[in-house]
């Protein structure tokens, strides 16, 4: 099985790493960063980028079949945990904004999927509910890096352009 686009997203999720780190280091002293915000992205892209790897690396001691069933098991109650500790941190899912709570909605159908694989169901479209996970991951850490970039800390601007900004009144 070629593993090389689950790779690619390995090196974006990366580079979303190393980017946040450097934004971070260059403006700690301006900025206060959402310790919610900076762990959720670490969680997702260092989640994204470990998980790409596992389906290959289990594959040299198990066989495709038992590898994909760990690895989707896994992957999938690694990703329930990442749901349930970030609604647990933010206090409740009625803080989410309408697009954190549509993603948070969104993610159970990709869960079970995930977990679907890993109790042995859809099996044949391993692969591709795997590689949609990650991309499912890269995309939350992506959202996460925007704001972050963006500077809204609590990621609810949108509404009035100058809130929070000093620069045009």
């Amino acid at each position: 099985m070629n593993f090389d686009s689950f790779r690619t997203v390995a090196e974006v999720s990366i580079a979303l790493t190393g980017f946040l780190g450097i934004i971070v280091i260059l403006q700690h002293k301006d900025k206060s960063f959402s310790r919610l915000q900076l762990v959720g992205i670490l969680q997702t892209t260092l989640g994204a980028a470990m998980f790409s790897f596992l389906p290959d690396f289990l594959g040299h001691f198990l066989s495709a079949e038992a590898a994909w069933r760990l690895a989707c098991g896994c992957f999938g109650l690694y990703h329930l945990y990442l749901i349930v500790s970030h609604q647990a941190k933010q206090r409740g899912i009625r803080t989410n904004t309408p697009f954190q709570l549509a993603v948070t909605i969104l993610s159970f159908p990709v869960v079970g999927l995930k977990l679907a694989v890993g109790l042995g169901f859809l099996l044949t479209y391993a692969y591709d509910i795997y590689y949609l996970g990650l991309l499912w991951l890269l995309g939350i850490a992506s959202y996460f890096f925007v704001i972050i970039l963006l500077d809204d800390p609590e990621g609810k601007k949108g509404s009035n352009p100058n809130n929070g900004s000093t620069d045009f009144k």
